[in-house]
């Protein structure tokens, strides 16, 4: 695949590792925000390798591909895609990197639906492996198969999801070990450390190694049968966001941004957990290049 022109539009910490990830590939990138402080951050950050634009519509001007980065806001999301859906090349491809707006919402503001479908990267996109690729009702084929082709190129496994559903499939899996853990916790059967400790030293290591699937048929199907009689009805159904969630967030303990959460994170912590994640993620992105 040839050097492509591409959009990407928001300047956040994902759009700005997006870009990133682009460029190293070799392809003509120009970035567009609302702040253009953040445009001439994302510039500096990138070494000038990126172009800056003052509107969407002139980034997404004659491009071949567009990723949308913004606010998880339907209305944002929706009339920026109508925005520049006109100003795309011919057979440009519109993507959103939503990771929890329907697609098929998003795209119906658009002349030609046939053109979007859902890109989700994950954090920090230059050194996960994986790209969700998100198809609404009206995706076409060939945007699916360009979509693919971009990914390929740039080094991505893709995990197609062909039901346009809340949350898509990682987040799925996230939130669902998300509800068992918050719930362990509010019961006192275990502290949020040692959940921590429990999947960084047990699932963490497993999973790099093998998907679920392939553990189950390792395991034993048999066992997993067994098992199952006495965890499925066992494990927390609710539906609603765990009342821990909701009791730190009133403290103003928003995690790390806000320097507190379920742990204290002074700048030294922080910098720590950036760079073991770092060193963990290319570990696990090296294991993914050598599987089967």
């Amino acid at each position: 695949m040839g050097p492509l022109r591409v959009a990407v539009l928001g300047g956040g910490t994902m759009g700005r590792e997006i870009a990133r990830v682009f460029v190293t590939a070799g392809h003509e990138v120009t970035v567009w925000s609302r702040s253009p402080e953040t445009v001439a951050a994302v510039r500096a950050d990138l070494d000038g390798a990126v172009a800056g634009a003052d509107s969407a519509a002139d980034a997404a001007n004659g491009a071949d591909l567009v990723v949308e980065t913004i606010v998880e806001d339907l209305g944002l999301k929706t009339a920026l895609l109508a925005e520049v859906e006109p100003c795309l090349a011919a057979d440009g491809v519109l993507t959103t990197n939503t990771s929890s707006l329907s697609i098929t919402r998003l795209a119906r503001g658009l002349r030609n639906p046939s053109r979007l479908l859902g890109m989700h990267w994950f954090h920090p996109a230059s050194h996960m492996p994986l790209v969700e690729l998100v198809l609404g009702a009206d995706t076409a084929p060939d945007t699916l198969e360009r979509a693919e082709r971009v990914c390929a190129s740039l080094g991505k496994s893709t995990v197609l999801v062909r039901e346009d559903i809340p949350g898509f499939v990682v987040n799925r899996l996230q939130y669902a070990l998300m509800r068992e853990a918050l719930a362990l916790v509010a019961a006192g059967v275990v502290s949020a450390e040692d959940i921590d400790l429990a999947v960084s030293g047990t699932l963490g290591p497993r999973w790099c190694a093998s998907g679920l699937f392939e553990l189950m048929d390792l395991a034993g199907l048999n066992t997993v049968r067994r098992v199952s009689k006495v965890i499925m009805p066992a494990l927390s159904t609710d539906a609603e966001v765990p009342e821990l969630i909701e009791q730190l967030c009133a403290e103003g303990r928003r995690g790390a941004t806000s320097g507190s959460g379920f742990y204290a994170w002074a700048a030294d912590r922080l910098t720590r957990a950036g760079h073991a994640r770092t060193a963990f993620l290319t570990l696990a992105r090296d294991l993914a290049r050598d599987r089967p």
